[in-house]
């Protein structure tokens, strides 16, 4: 299945590539040397041109003999490229700048937290907040200790009266 997918990619890619780049240098050729690459007039001017010995004189001229050779190499290039290229990110690459855009909007706020209106016109600081916390904790465990101490005394007098 596999296979089968990948060749019906390189099929999409060599179709649409083809006719990009076909129609892109038919259109140059034309504009800058008025030779048409499908045209058979314009091959048969070059041939009958080379056979009458013919010789390239201008950089004019050697410029279109180069690129009618490049075009083959450049198309091969690109079909190459594109076939390697992954089309679905390159759909989702819209998506993922705005994600992304989103999500550096959050990660620039500050990371600290202000504490405000706890006690109306008095100024706590963290270090007492703190402290009232451990006294907290510490009357907590107090008591546990209080209550089994309690607990403690009321068996010894209970086991005493029993007696």
């Amino acid at each position: 299945m596999k296979k089968i997918l990948k060749f019906f990619k390189f099929l999409i890619v060599l179709a649409l590539w083809s006719a990009l780049w076909l129609s892109l240098m038919r259109f140059l050729m034309k504009y800058i040397w008025n030779f048409d690459l499908l045209s058979p007039a314009s091959w048969q001017t070059i041939l009958v041109f080379w056979n009458k010995g013919g010789t390239i004189r201008t950089a004019y001229d050697y410029m279109l003999f180069i690129t009618i050779f490049a075009v083959v190499i450049i198309w091969y290039i690109g079909l190459k490229r594109l076939y390697k290229t992954d089309f679905l990110k390159i759909m989702l690459k819209p998506f993922a700048y705005f994600s992304q855009k989103q999500i550096s909007k959050f990660e620039n706020e500050s990371k600290h937290i202000a504490i405000k209106n706890l006690v109306v016109g008095e100024k706590i600081t963290i270090n007492d907040l703190i402290e009232e916390k451990i006294k907290e904790e510490g009357n907590k465990q107090l008591q546990k200790e209080s209550q089994s101490l309690r607990e403690n005394i009321s068996k010894k007098i209970t086991a005493r009266k029993g007696q």
